[in-house]
């Protein structure tokens, strides 16, 4: 968890006006070289659309879904874990950032069958909380993972944090710390949960048609 995801077609413009709606302050639209990726199939080291905070205030910009950190040698990391405070130590001090999505994509345990999860909402996307890296001028991106709400921890051991509006500003600005965002962040979803078997994940697969319910064919028996 989280290694795939949707986000759908927003457009820059529609997602800054969403935005707004969170965020006390300007909302700059970020110049970047490579335009995020639209779809329902989003990928690790694909570009996203990320909003994070810096000097200049709020910025809509994009990333690569991955960051290689040098001290990490050759590592890359897609998820980081909400616990690991030690280890993204700058992060939580310089680097704290948003992904809008529309949900993402688990596997049921022991198989092959993907399942779509998401949050029921008054907004049209929701945001997973998560840390970016700047190197040579572009930006890469993590998504922030805790352990699952019990409506769904029969599913994966791990769940990416979604923050729900109230977190957004908070979040985003460095005011909520560590040890506040590891025992509250993204944990005021129980019971709001919405999940569905889908069809199977192919590099090829985009589309609305991928999160929506689909039953599996079953089995031909023979006598």
């Amino acid at each position: 968890m989280c290694g795939r995801f949707a986000a759908g077609h927003l457009t820059q413009s529609q997602m800054l006006a969403i935005m707004e709606n969170f965020l006390y302050g300007e909302i700059r639209h970020g110049d970047p070289t490579v335009p995020a990726t639209q779809g329902y199939h989003i990928r690790p080291s694909q570009q996203v659309n990320m909003i994070r905070y810096d000097d200049q205030g709020f910025e809509l910009t994009t990333a690569a879904w991955q960051i290689a950190d040098p001290r990490w040698s050759k590592k890359k990391v897609i998820n980081s874990k909400i616990e690991n405070v030690k280890w993204w130590h700058e992060y939580w001090d310089h680097g704290r950032r948003l992904i809008p999505a529309l949900g993402y994509y688990e596997w049921h345990q022991d198989t092959e069958q993907p399942m779509f999860i998401t949050v029921r909402r008054n907004t049209p996307v929701l945001f997973f909380a998560g840390f970016y890296l700047t190197k040579a001028g572009q930006h890469q991106c993590s998504i922030l993972t805790r352990k699952p709400a019990h409506q769904i921890g029969k599913f994966h051991d791990r769940m990416p944090v979604i923050l729900s509006p109230d977190e957004i500003q908070d979040w985003l600005t460095y005011t909520t710390k560590p040890e506040a965002a590891q025992k509250t962040l993204g944990v005021n979803w129980e019971g709001r949960f919405e999940f569905n078997d889908v069809k199977p994940l192919t590099k090829y697969s985009d589309g609305p048609e991928m999160i929506e319910p689909y039953e599996p064919p079953q089995a031909t028996l023979e006598f």
